[in-house]
């Protein structure tokens, strides 16, 4: 009997994973073309609401992008068809779940969604909330193989690779490894691409554990095959090139690498020095290796980051393949973003009065963004300080306050109460600005200048120097804007 090695959080995700892949159900004798997909269902936990799915964009920062939204009416039923030209790894945010599903084109998924649990307000502000992962459940049979093989592969996989790691990492024991992947691959044997690529690639994990991490074998066999956005590839990529630049190279590659590196040389030579060792053959694999490697020196600071911003941007316009080149083009924007002279975020949302208004609304002045919460004391002190600042400075201050509050009557209640005169806006209707400003605490501040460009990030306090800090700001600001666009008017000293 298979035992599994499980956290209690590990093994009720696992539990709901299972249980709502298996439920049975009928199928619907609905039609889908060979380039749709539907998905269709009961949820009357999640009635009235829209569930958004999403696919990794990028693994390595990681990132993902929305792909669909699905409403559930007010009776808890969904029916929805969508183009999809290839097989996808999707997940929905589903409350306290983060629920994940491979989907084919030419399916009809009739879906089992987990039960709802709501994040409390403390998980939702907290940038490293972690889901709990399980598998989104799939009630028609027709539809249900692949992601129940999967899923009970990895849960064996698990539990062998777990029980046996010691022993094949301290011995090598590469014997070891071959015997557990033969007997898996003999018991796992359901034919479909997606399945045998995943198991390929958990395989090689296998045997990377018996390498006792010498794994330019398994580079090797890696880059023989095509890359691909699934979990099991770059659970896999992660694991080999963790920092693997530059000293991973040969020795006379990871020296000419980091000099071209230096020099801000085009990333297209870095990559061709990179191919100079034998172990790179594909251009693609090679492009990747070196932007995660980038990535992680611009956080380790081994690299001046402005050196690493510039091979970025590059990287964005040159790189051989559509992948590479999003991929750069995420990170130039994830390591860029919030640094004094980019643009800001923007963002449209709802004020107390419940019209919208856009972060563009305010150009043409200096806007002291600010994310409270009207509960927490620090928000509520430092709005006493922000009203005096809007009597003194608003001509040449706008003051916008976003409220983190899950409950958009409680801004309502807030500003009906205190009568403040800014705009207070509900970032309900787009909770990324979690992301995009990187919010670690509340209260959190910025400085926008007139033209949208981050003049202060992060901004002080108002009680700390704000006054001074912005003055100097105000001032570089008129100088540089007169000097870019002098008066007219002539003169009697000129």
């Amino acid at each position: 009997m298979l035992r599994i090695s499980k956290t209690p959080i590990e093994l009720k995700a696992l539990i709901i994973s299972l249980i709502m892949l298996l439920i049975n159900g009928s199928a619907y004798a609905g039609l889908v073309t060979e380039k749709e997909v539907r998905f269709y269902g009961d949820a009357p936990a999640y009635k009235g609401l829209s569930i958004v799915f999403e696919c990794v964009s990028n693994y390595i920062i990681p990132l993902s992008s929305p792909i669909i939204t699905m409403p559930i009416n007010d009776e808890g039923h969904f029916d929805l068809s969508f183009a999809l030209e290839e097989p996808a790894y999707i997940f929905a945010d589903l409350g306290r779940f983060r629920a994940s599903i491979y989907i084919e084109p030419g399916k009809e998924y009739e879906l089992v969604f987990p039960p709802f649990e709501a994040r409390s307000d403390a998980e939702r502000l907290n940038p490293h909330f972690s889901f709990e992962e399980v598998a989104l459940g799939i009630a028609n049979p027709e539809s249900r193989d692949l992601n129940r093989n999967i899923i009970e592969f990895d849960a064996e996989f698990d539990y062998l690779h777990a029980q046996n790691a010691i022993r094949l990492f301290t011995n090598s024991d590469t014997a070891l490894a071959a015997k557990l992947e033969q007997e898996l691959d003999k018991k796992y044997s359901y034919s479909h691409p997606i399945f045998e690529q995943h198991k390929t690639l958990s395989f090689l994990r296998l045997r990377q554990t018996a390498s006792r991490q010498q794994n330019r074998d398994i580079i090797a066999e890696l880059g023989s095959l095509p890359v691909q956005l699934m979990p099991a590839y770059w659970k896999l990529f992660n694991s080999l090139f963790k920092g693997f630049y530059p000293y991973g190279f040969k020795d006379s590659i990871q020296t000419a690498i980091s000099g071209q590196v230096s020099n801000h040389a085009s990333f297209d030579s870095i990559v061709d020095i990179a191919m100079g060792d034998t172990l790179f053959r594909k251009r693609e694999l090679t492009e990747l290796v070196i932007l995660n490697g980038l990535y992680e020196a611009f956080y380790h600071k081994t690299v001046p980051e402005n050196t690493i911003l510039a091979v970025l941007q590059n990287a964005a316009l040159t790189s051989s393949t559509p992948l590479s080149k999003a991929m750069a083009h995420d990170m130039y924007a994830k390591t860029s973003m919030l640094r004094p002279g980019s643009e800001a975020p923007g963002f449209s949302l709802f004020n107390s009065k419940r019209r919208e208004k856009s972060l563009s609304d305010y150009r043409g002045k200096f806007v002291y963004l600010n994310f409270i919460h009207t509960e927490n004391y620090a928000c509520q002190k430092d709005m006493l300080i922000l009203e005096q600042f809007y009597k003194s400075m608003r001509r040449e201050l706008e003051i916008v306050t976003i409220v983190m509050d899950e409950d958009f009557e409680a801004m309502e209640n807030f500003t009906e109460t205190n009568a403040y005169k800014w705009d207070f806006l509900h970032f309900g209707s787009y909770p990324q600005l979690i992301e995009l400003y990187n919010l670690q605490a509340l209260p959190s501040y910025y400085l926008i200048n007139p033209e949208g460009a981050l003049s202060l990030s992060p901004a002080p306090a108002p009680e700390e120097n704000f006054r001074e800090r912005f003055a100097e700001q105000y001032q570089s600001f008129r100088i540089r804007d007169l000097r870019k666009n002098p008066p007219k008017e002539k003169s009697i000293f000129r």
